[in-house]
């Protein structure tokens, strides 16, 4: 999957942490930035997420961006993106409504004073807000969406064109019932980019913050049948010598698993 082949999608890793962007230099194998990965299925660009990293990532004259949900980590880098404040882009932003608020009324609260001094709208002429529910398409890509076990809710995304799917299921703790849920809704993909922040002894402690260990991620790609699962959304205070063990000792137990590094590239 690692090689490009003809009519393939391109899955570039434009960001790997989670809850917050680390600099110094035990960081740089694993990476810095947080959330993004960006599809070029065909002519059709799609960004799964807006965190730091989207900022390294290069935009297309209609680029689609998908916000699993409006947790800071996942949109703070479109304020910074240059891309954004291109006359030639149109951006479409999409995010399922969150207490009650739509997209547009998210997005632009959050960007715009008192937090920001300018709305998004006034960086990107071409910006477009749309409140998801329930399956949609973009191009040639039909997505679907599953509702996600995270405080505040999160949404869960499956790309598929029918002869290929991509599921991006982050911000996720695997309970049993969620487990179950994103097994059947992963079922034989291509693909499984899927939380994997805590280790076995965080997790004891941190029940209810919305997040799984490595192992769960991992196993939840066997029993779903994915082809290659990536955990991301690492801790940012994880090394990446702690990350490098933690990896050895996981693909031992799953081969088809690995942890995502920043600016990697797949091709599925």
């Amino acid at each position: 999957m690692i090689r490009e082949e003809k009519n393939c999608w391109k899955i570039e890793l434009l960001g790997v942490r989670g809850s917050m962007a680390v600099t110094p230099s035990e960081y740089r194998e694993f990476g810095s930035d947080t959330l993004c990965v960006r599809i070029e299925a065909g002519e059709t660009v799609i960004f799964l997420d807006a965190g730091s990293g989207i900022m390294y990532g290069k935009a297309a004259p209609k680029t689609h961006i998908l916000i699993g949900h409006p947790h800071l980590d996942h949109l703070v880098g479109l304020c910074k993106w240059n891309e954004l404040a291109d006359p030639s882009n149109k951006m479409t932003l999409y995010m399922a409504e969150h207490g009650g608020q739509s997209c547009e009324e998210i997005l632009h609260t959050l960007y715009g004073p008192p937090f920001w001094p300018v709305h998004l709208e006034e960086i990107s002429k071409g910006l477009e807000y749309k409140t998801i529910d329930g399956t949609f398409t973009i191009g040639g890509v039909t997505i679907e969406t599953l509702d996600g076990n995270h405080p505040g809710g999160v949404t869960h995304f499956k790309l598929t064109d029918g002869k290929r799917s991509v599921v991006y299921a982050v911000d996720c703790e695997l309970t049993s019932k969620a487990a179950k849920d994103l097994e059947q809704f992963a079922k034989g993909c291509d693909l499984l980019i899927c939380d994997g922040q805590l280790t076995e002894e965080d997790a004891a402690q941190k029940r209810g913050w919305g997040h799984s260990t490595l192992n769960q991620g991992a196993s939840l790609g066997e029993r779903c049948g994915a082809k290659e699962t990536v955990l991301v959304h690492f801790d940012p205070f994880a090394t990446d010598e702690q990350l490098r063990a933690l990896e050895s000792e996981l693909v031992r137990r799953y081969p088809k698993s690995a942890l995502g590094r920043q600016g990697e590239i797949r091709y599925v």
